[in-house]
């Protein structure tokens, strides 16, 4: 099984709970928030009632989770030429037939096209 508390929610004791009618199962933590996650199933919160409550067990025996690290945000760079551009770009955006359309063709010379347009 590849079940355990998703990060940030680790905080037990756990306990496997009924969620919903149709079957699913979910293990709580301390605050009632279901933190069941797979790390093999990407996005599945639920399984079925033994799973769930052997997974339950095995949590509050003490098992040590394993997590990725985190991923690394390497932060934008602040251009203020290519943002003054854009945002005249942008500005030029007019609505027309359900359309959002602008007079400055985008394209390799996009850059030249914007700062050779006159705002009105």
């Amino acid at each position: 099984m590849s079940g355990q508390p998703a990060r940030y929610f680790a905080f037990g004791p756990y306990k496997a709970e009924a969620i919903g009618a149709y079957g699913w199962w979910g293990v709580k933590n301390k605050n009632g928030f279901n933190c069941l996650t797979f790390t093999d199933r990407p996005g599945h919160v639920f399984a079925l009632e033994a799973e769930a409550k052997s997974l339950a067990d095995e949590w509050n025996n003490g098992k040590v989770f394993e997590y990725p690290p985190e991923p690394v945000i390497v932060p934008r760079i602040p251009d203020p030429v290519h943002d003054a551009r854009f945002g005249k770009y942008v500005r030029t955006q007019r609505f027309v037939n359900r359309r959002w359309v602008s007079p400055i063709p985008v394209d390799k010379n996009w850059a030249q096209a914007v700062d050779e347009y006159v705002e009105t």
